[in-house]
């Protein structure tokens, strides 16, 4: 990033590589719409209003709006492969998910995160991770595989692996299993959060979920 070029690209005192002109703008924020240009410089957009640039697309009043962000995904439950998968949201606005391959690596364990990693490469949209961390959810499960806090580390440091997935198992959490707080330690020493999911939990077991650093 040349931070120069774009500051002075935002003042107007640079050409901006983009405009998309006589666009419809919508502020997710403040919930209104707006007609007007957008400048774009280094792949960053840098202003709205009037810039001169080296390329100028005419939007001809047609919507824009920020690429949605899904947090939560579960990209196996659309019965698609991640390509397919890619390929159908991405025309709705979807531009980034970040997915817990639970249900793979239910099934088989290690080699199904690989593959979800390995087969995410190259999609037109931004494809991140979190690392299951119920594999099997609970004991009473039956799973093709058991994912313990040894077998997750080697995954921890990957770029694209930005959480423990959610902690279902809130019972191992407040009773303080030892292999349950090697995961959430072992994230911890990572500085990567802990996703919670605690139906039901109130209370002082709330309490102690929460206070185990689950967010």
């Amino acid at each position: 990033m040349n931070l120069k070029n774009i500051i002075r690209s935002a003042r107007g005192r640079k050409p901006v590589d983009l405009v998309l002109a006589n666009a419809r703008i919508i502020n997710v924020f403040s919930g209104e719409i707006f007609d007007g240009d957008i400048a774009v410089a280094h792949g960053y957009i840098v202003g709205f209003g009037s810039y001169s640039a080296k390329k100028t697309v005419d939007m001809g009043g047609r919507f824009v709006a920020p690429g949605f962000i899904d947090a939560h995904v579960h990209i196996e439950s659309s019965m698609t492969c991640i390509t397919e998968f890619s390929r159908a949201v991405v025309t709705c606005g979807t531009t980034t998910v970040v997915a817990d391959p639970h249900e793979i690596a239910n099934v088989l364990g290690t080699e199904g995160i690989d593959y979800m990693l390995d087969s995410s490469r190259g999609q037109p949209m931004n494809i991140y991770f979190t690392l299951s961390s119920c594999v099997p959810a609970t004991t009473m499960e039956t799973s093709g595989a058991v994912l313990t806090a040894e077998d997750l580390l080697p995954f921890m440091s990957h770029e694209r692996i930005l959480a423990l997935a959610e902690m279902m198992n809130y019972p191992g959490v407040i009773n303080e299993d030892p292999e349950v707080l090697r995961k959430i330690e072992m994230a911890k020493t990572a500085h990567k959060p802990v996703d919670g999911h605690a139906p039901g939990l109130s209370g002082y077991d709330l309490c102690a979920y929460i206070s185990a650093g689950i967010s």
